[in-house]
């Protein structure tokens, strides 16, 4: 066979894909659209519903658009357009992926930062502790001395 031959047979089995998948697609879409007809007569109309007629709808257009490349030659101003359209796709995903490493970033430095925290609670609640023995142990010993020291006889002999 000759290579355009095949080729056409290529394009052919491909735009066929195309149709079918697109009378199926809005084949679904038309069968939704009658069952949330009836949701709605029965007033039991979920978000749910209207997500599934809006990604059924998306993929009608999607569909569309592949089945109109089929027939439409592409100029340059829709190269240029597609090409535009990639590099800002790019940027924007080149600005997500920095956006998300600032975010990780940031949520390291407030880990350490709760960490450095901790510590500080947990020293200055061995410090409070300490201090609080250390003050026990000094009324014990001033207690301790008056004990064993007669404040009068000191004062008498002095």
């Amino acid at each position: 066979m000759e290579p355009k031959t095949i080729l056409f047979a290529k394009h052919l089995s491909s735009a066929a894909k195309v149709c079918i998948d697109r009378d199926n697609a809005k084949a679904e879409l038309q069968h939704h659209l009658s069952r949330m007809r009836k949701s709605v007569i029965n007033l039991s109309l979920s978000y749910s519903d209207i997500d599934k007629l809006r990604h059924k709808i998306d993929d009608v257009i999607k569909l569309e658009r592949e089945y109109a490349k089929f027939f439409k030659v592409q100029d340059d101003e829709t190269a240029e357009l597609r090409s535009y359209i990639e590099d800002l796709k790019d940027e924007l995903r080149n600005e997500r992926v920095e956006k998300q490493r600032i975010a990780e970033e940031n949520n390291e430095k407030i880990k350490s930062l709760s960490e450095s925290l901790e510590n500080l609670k947990h020293q200055m609640r061995s410090l409070l502790m300490e201090k609080s023995k250390k003050s026990q142990r000094m009324l014990a010993l001033e207690k301790k001395i008056r004990e064993k020291v007669d404040v009068h006889s000191y004062y008498r002999k002095h």
